[in-house]
């Protein structure tokens, strides 16, 4: 059972990799939804697995109600077992957090925008209610493939199952197309999507819908 929770998250990565980083992630992104489709089995079992995870880490408290359906202790246990990320607890803004990094060796793989990265999970670790990720952006070619195949793997492993691939088909669109200053936004299920861009980086923030 553990070995079927965690495929969906190597098929991503490989996938990703086998296309290369800096010529073929868009490429990666775009075709992505179609692996996805055709291992509904492994992402099923992945969530099922995920929302039991949560539910015995969370039973002895009640979760804070409006979140994104999402505990902490699901998103650590994913995205560690990648060996790609590492956590570090505290605050922001009076609220827990705990802001997700990259290691050395996923920095090896990203390395046009690993100094700069962050995924920052905010609010009640049995019900998050925000997300904020932090990529490096410049007008070189390389820090957009490597963000979309960053993010891409970043939420493969804890987005509900039906959210995949509408996100991923909306970050293919949008992510090297918004323009310095500017901002697209979509809500899927529970979820709304903000991407912004700035001289320096893109920031995409995650919260419940309206």
């Amino acid at each position: 059972m553990r070995l079927t929770r965690f495929l969906a998250i190597p098929l991503v990565m490989l996938f990703i990799l086998a296309c290369g980083l800096t010529n073929g992630i868009q490429q990666a992104a775009t075709q992505l939804p179609g692996i996805l489709t055709g291992a509904p089995t492994v992402l099923g079992a992945m969530e099922t697995v995920g929302a039991a995870q949560s539910s015995s880490n969370c039973s002895s408290t009640t979760p804070t109600s409006g979140g994104l359906g999402i505990s902490l202790d699901t998103i650590k246990t994913v995205l560690q077992i990648t060996n790609q990320f590492t956590f570090t607890d505290g605050t922001v803004d009076g609220q827990t957090a705990s802001t997700a990094t990259l290691t050395s060796t996923a920095a090896a793989s990203f390395q046009d925008i690993a100094n700069g990265f962050s995924a920052v999970f905010i609010g009640d670790p049995c019900n998050i209610g925000k997300i904020t990720v932090t990529i490096p952006r410049t007008d070189q070619q390389a820090t957009v493939d490597q963000g979309m195949g960053l993010v891409t793997i970043l939420f493969a492993g804890f987005l509900p199952p039906g959210a995949h691939i509408p996100f991923i088909t909306w970050l293919t669109q949008e992510y090297a197309a918004v323009p310095v200053g500017g901002q697209q936004q979509t809500t899927i299920g529970a979820m709304q999507f903000t991407l912004q861009r700035s001289q320096t980086e893109m920031v995409l923030d995650i919260v419940p819908a309206q």
